[in-house]
């Protein structure tokens, strides 16, 4: 019997799924933190004790029958970018392995074969659209050059506004006075932010969400420039088709695609996704998509 199994990797967790010719499935299974670019070693730790866990999900799903060796499709933060994906075919006992960006495997799971654009924003963020069976991706290079509008941005952000507010370069405000007392003084701040990953500045963004919410005109400001850069992407991806409908995902996806709405009044059509990254995953699988099918 066949088994295909899906992961969703990204900077703050990993999630996989079996799923059995027949179509049934073992529940979501999760692990750590799996961004092959900022920690290699520690992303394959949680992504092959996951895929282990998935395969023995999977025989349990058909006690007794004998599995053929699973197709296993990983959708990774920071994979197209690192050229990770040999790494881990090398280290991974899969030899149906394919690796792919965790957007390919969002695109597939949101969009099926439909046109439209995926808002994909957790930890990073990263924007495609597909058009008439081809996809194009921007954003997603990381927080050092990039990852406009997320999570680790928006939290990174909120600790800069804080040492601007103690220099007297930008107002203070309730968010700042609230990470001041939390994060400082400076050498703890300092010594925060060298330590931090992605994942460690973007569990600062509820906050900033929360405060705004509260009024707060700083953590507004954060929201507006990443909001603005997110709505710029999304416009890029409306040449010549502004009908394509918005989709988003991830924890901020949805918030933040509705705040850019409500206070830039911007027009665009959303609606739900079909299905989760994992779906994507899945069915990917099924597809057997050879590693790098979605160009950039």
């Amino acid at each position: 019997m066949q088994v295909f199994i899906g992961l969703d990797g990204g900077g703050t967790a990993c999630r996989a799924q079996a799923e059995l010719e027949d179509g049934q499935r073992s529940a979501v299974l999760t692990g750590g933190a799996a961004n092959v670019t900022t920690d290699f070693d520690r992303a394959l730790e949680q992504i092959a004790g996951v895929l282990a866990r998935a395969v023995e999900a999977a025989q349990a799903l058909a006690p007794g029958a004998t599995l053929a060796a699973p197709r296993v499709v990983l959708g990774l933060a920071g994979a197209s970018e690192s050229g990770a994906a040999a790494r881990l075919q090398a280290a991974l006992p899969y030899p149906a392995l394919t690796v792919c960006g965790d957007i390919d495997i969002a695109v597939a799971g949101a969009l099926g074969a439909e046109d439209g654009i995926v808002l994909a924003v957790g930890t990073g963020s990263v924007l495609a659209r597909q058009r008439g069976g081809q996809v194009l991706r921007v954003g997603g290079y990381g927080l050092v050059l990039g990852d406009e509008g997320s999570g680790a941005w928006i939290g990174r952000e909120a600790l800069r506004r804080t040492l601007h507010a103690r220099d007297g370069l930008r107002p203070a405000g309730p968010l700042t006075d609230a990470l001041w007392r939390s994060h400082g003084p400076l050498p703890a701040l300092i010594g925060f932010a060298r330590r931090a990953s992605p994942a460690d500045f973007a569990a600062l963004a509820p906050r900033v969400l929360e405060h705004d919410r509260a009024g707060c005109p700083v953590a507004g400001a954060i929201l507006d420039d990443g909001c603005g850069w997110l709505l710029h992407a999304i416009r890029h991806l409306q040449a010549g088709a502004t009908d394509l409908p918005v989709v988003p995902l991830g924890g901020l996806g949805p918030p933040l695609l509705e705040r850019l709405r409500a206070r830039d009044g911007a027009e665009l059509h959303t609606r739900p996704p079909r299905g989760t990254a994992l779906d994507g995953a899945l069915s990917t699988a099924r597809r057997a998509v050879p590693t790098g099918a979605f160009p950039r």
